[in-house]
């Protein structure tokens, strides 16, 4: 979706005892014991005194995350070098129906602030981040504000407002459990093809979603289209001054139970139309700039897990691929492909520990190959290739570490350049 501290003086023992007790389980810890009760917590603040929980009961949920990685390339890229970047979000979902009495209304409230830099942008030279964390301007910024209404016993569902179209369009749950740009959000070839809007980068939009059947949904969105937004002075424009146009997403999902076991899986096509103007990819590059109207994709997207350790057990192995189209014309990535292993619950006593295991590929559009191949004297791409390897340990229920090891063979889908190898570090707090 999607982040070096140095423990605070006299904090080391803090420090060590999360470590150990996520490692260990805490098994044996006596529940009575306050540092016990801390690490069990579902956030890391608690309850504050009680007052969550009646703002909870009032219709009011609050809500706030630190997310930080770390990428180093010890060999390979452009240079060595080491980055860290870190999103800190909060803000506040409400519940209408408990509030002015609007059954199936929520009002979504979100800010961001991100700060850091980019491993693939200053030192790799690739076209897909390896810290997902990084961009959307780097700044304080707005990053929801919509309202959300059921209607029907949920067979209806709109959102408009401030949002973003990877929220609603080719998401899962199951990405962001990687820190490469290429698996975690939205299929990194949309975003990088067409105006999609990508958090925490929000725009003016509105989707509906309707449920003919409790497990198969139908959905259509439109979106500002504003390259402008991302930029780091914009976080809080909400003018639609700059927009280039409107991008119509449409997706059809179904959810699946298979076998004695009722296996999970999620199932779903679709497609995008962007009506901005976009350079002409297969013009000649040494002749004056040309451009199209309209950029358009399609995509499909599926996840299934094949085995599951009992029928009452989340822990499993799960596996998912992603594969999209968009027209060379217009498109830098012609095609992008993914495919990868996730298996829950890596040990006896680590349930909600994963190991990930993934790889995408992005294919440079065929026009700007023969215009490439054309000119003779710039490199002639082809395609990158990212891998990532990685243990994601929830240590406690509010503080995880995502170690992680990637592979970018022909960073920027250039020959000439080393393949990098990456060693990253994710760290996430639920406050």
């Amino acid at each position: 979706m999607r982040d070096r501290r140095r423990a605070p003086a006299g904090r080391g023992g803090a420090l060590l005892a999360i470590l150990a007790a996520g490692l260990l389980g805490s098994a044996a810890a006596a529940r009575a014991d306050p540092w016990d009760d801390w690490l069990h917590r579902s956030t890391m603040t608690g309850d504050w005194g009680g007052i969550l929980t009646s703002l909870d009961q009032q219709g009011i949920t609050l809500r706030a995350h630190y997310l930080s990685e770390t990428a180093a390339n010890p060999t390979g890229g452009l240079e060595q070098s080491i980055k860290y970047a870190q999103q800190i979000d909060f803000g506040a979902d409400f519940d209408l129906a408990r509030l002015v009495g609007l059954p199936g209304g929520q009002i979504h409230l979100t800010f961001t602030d991100r700060a850091g830099r980019s491993l693939a942008a200053d030192d790799i030279g690739n076209i897909i981040s390896v810290q997902e964390i990084f961009g959307g301007g780097q700044n304080f910024r707005l990053a929801e504000l919509s309202w959300q209404q059921s209607l029907f016993d949920d067979r209806l569902e709109a959102k408009i407002g401030w949002i973003h179209a990877a929220d609603d369009f080719t998401s899962s749950p199951i990405y962001c459990y990687f820190q490469n740009n290429g698996f975690c959000g939205q299929p990194a070839g949309i975003p990088i093809d067409s105006g999609y809007t990508t958090f925490p980068v929000g725009s003016w939009g509105g989707i509906v979603k309707l449920r003919p059947l409790t497990d198969l949904y139908l959905q259509a969105g439109a979106y500002e289209v504003n390259p402008t937004l991302a930029g780091p002075n914009n976080g809080f424009k909400l003018s639609t001054d700059g927009a280039t146009g409107v991008i119509v997403p449409v997706e059809a999902g179904l959810h699946v139970s298979l076998g004695a076991d009722r296996l999970p899986g999620n199932y779903k096509v679709g497609a995008y139309y962007d009506t901005s103007e976009a350079p002409d990819l297969g013009a000649s590059l040494g002749g004056p700039p040309a451009t199209l109207t309209g950029r358009w994709g399609v995509y499909v997207l599926a996840d299934q897990m094949i085995y599951r350790e009992s029928a009452k057990s989340d822990r499993g192995l799960t596996i998912f691929g992603v594969f999209v189209y968009a027209h060379p014309d217009t498109a830098l990535l012609q095609y992008f492909w993914e495919a990868g292993l996730l298996y829950r619950g890596t040990f006896p006593g680590r349930d909600q520990d994963t190991i990930g295991l993934a790889v995408n590929q992005s294919r440079v559009s065929s026009q700007l190959i023969s215009a490439q191949k054309d000119q003779g004297s710039v490199p002639v791409q082809s395609a990158e290739t990212d891998i990532e390897l990685n243990y994601r340990a929830q240590l406690t229920p509010w503080f995880a570490l995502m170690p992680n090891l990637q592979f970018v063979i022909r960073p920027n889908a250039d020959e000439s350049i080393p393949t990098a190898v990456v060693l990253g570090l994710q760290a996430g707090l639920n406050f």
